[in-house]
C-alpha cells in the first residue's frame, strides 16, 4: 500500500514506564506533508492493537512490545520503524506475513555504545567505583584500589563483530588490548582486515580471553548465549560487560557467579527483565549498572528520531528502505533483505 492521497497517519508508540520522546517535534519536522504524527504514550499491550488500528506507519519504542495479538489490528499499516538497532518487541514474522514492512535503525549511536562499552571495562579494570566510594568516605589511600593488573596486553574478546564490535576493537587497540572476537556470521578475512584474531567458539573466547563484551541482537541463537557452561570457562578474575541486550546473559547464572565469586566483575546496561534488578546486582562492589544508556548522547537521540522519521516516509511513499528486516516486497518491487 502506498500512500497517494491525503495525510496519512503515524504512531510514535512510546512507554509511560520510559519515556523516550517528550514532545514529536522532529517527527514532525520531517514527516511534515507527508504525515499527521500522534505521540502514543500507552501502559502497555492492552487494548494497544484497537488504538492503533487506524494508522498508516509506526514509530516503535522498545518499552512497547508489538506482538502478532497487536499487529493483527492494524489493518492500514504499511510499515512498523523500530527506533534502535534491535527489534526483538516486534513480532517480524508475524508482520511480513501481513505484508507490514519492518525496519531498524542500525546506522545510529554507534560511537555512544562504543564508547560506554570501553567507559564500563576501564572503571571495572581500575576499579574506580569502589575507589570513588572510599575516597568521599574520607580514605585517601591509593591502596583502596586493591590489586590492580596492567591492561596493556590483557586479552579482550569481543562478541558479534558488526558495526559495533568493530568500533569497540578500533578503541582497545588504543589501550593495547590483545583483542580477538567470535562472530560465525563475519565475514571471512574480517579478521585481518582489522588487525586482530578470530576465534572459533564461543567456549575459547571464554576461556582465553581477560575482558569479553557482548554486541548482538537478541535472536534465538544469541538467547543466554552466555550461560553458566560458559561463565564457569571465564577466568575467575575476567571483566564481562553487556551493552547488548539483557538476555543474551542467562541472568541467573550470572548472578550465582557474582555472589560465588567465580567472575571478576561485571558491567551491564541492559538487564534481563530491566528495570528490575536482583539485589545481588545492586548491591555487589564488583557490579556496575548503567540505565540501558549506551546508545545515549544529545546528538545520537536526535540522529535515531530523525532517520526513524525518515525510514517512514520512505516507506509511506513506497521507496526502498535498505533497512528493512523482515524481507517484505515494497511497492518499487525491490526485494529487501534483513539487515546483517
Amino acid at each position: 500500500m502506498v500512500v497517494s492521497t491525503g495525510v496519512a497517519s503515524v504512531a510514535i508508540v512510546d512507554s509511560t514506564h520510559n519515556r523516550y520522546v517528550q514532545v514529536a517535534d522532529i517527527e514532525a519536522t520531517v514527516l511534515d506533508g507527508i504525515a499527521d504524527v500522534i505521540h502514543e504514550v500507552v501502559d502497555g499491550p492492552d487494548g494497544l492493537g484497537e488504538r492503533l488500528a487506524g494508522y498508516d506507519a509506526i514509530i516503535s519504542w522498545h518499552a512497547v512490545a508489538l506482538q502478532r495479538e497487536v499487529l493483527a489490528k492494524l489493518t492500514r499499516c504499511v510499515g512498523i520503524v523500530r527506533a534502535a538497532v534491535g527489534f526483538d518487541n516486534i513480532d517480524i514474522a508475524f508482520a511480513a506475513a501481513r505484508g507490514i514492512a519492518v525496519a531498524n535503525i542500525p546506522d545510529y549511536g554507534t560511537e555512544e555504545v562504543a564508547d560506554h562499552t570501553m567507559a564500563l571495562i576501564l572503571a571495572l579494570a581500575r576499579n574506580l567505583i569502589n575507589v570513588d566510594r572510599r575516597v568521599k568516605e574520607g580514605i585517601w589511600d591509593w591502596r583502596v584500589a586493591g590489586s590492580l593488573p596492567r591492561l596493556r596486553g590483557k586479552r579482550l574478546g569481543i562478541v558479534g563483530m558488526g558495526r559495533i564490535g568493530i568500533a569497540v576493537s578500533r578503541r582497545a587497540g588504543c589501550f593495547g588490548l590483545d583483542t580477538g572476537f567470535y562472530d560465525p556470521y563475519a565475514p571471512i578475512g574480517l579478521d585481518k582486515a582489522l588487525g586482530v584474531r578470530r576465534l572459533d567458539t564461543l567456549e575459547e573466547l571464554a576461556e582465553v580471553c581477560d575482558i569479553i563484551t557482548l554486541h548482538v541482537p537478541l535472536t534465538p541463537e544469541t538467547h543466554h548465549m552466555i550461560s553458566e557452561g560458559v561463565l564457569r570457562r571465564m577466568k575467575p578474575e575476567a571483566i564481562l560487560v553487556n551493552t547488548s541486550r539483557g538476555s543474551a546473559i542467562e541472568e541467573s547464572a550470572l548472578i550465582a557467579a557474582v555472589a560465588e565469586g567465580w567472575i571478576g566483575a561485571v558491567g551491564l546496561d541492559v538487564l534481563e527483565d530491566e528495570p528490575r534488578m536482583h539485589p545481588v546486582l545492586r548491591t555487589a562492589r564488583n557490579v556496575a549498572l548503567t540505565a540501558h544508556s549506551a546508545f545515549y548522547s544529545n546528538e545520537s537521540l536526535v540522529e535515531l528520531r530523525t532517520n526513524s522519521a525518515r525510514a517512514v516516509a520512505r516507506l509511506l511513499r513506497g521507496e526502498h528502505e535498505p533497512r528493512t528486516v523482515n524481507g517484505v516486497t515494497n511497492s518499487s518491487g525491490h526485494r529487501v533483505f534483513p539487515a546483517l
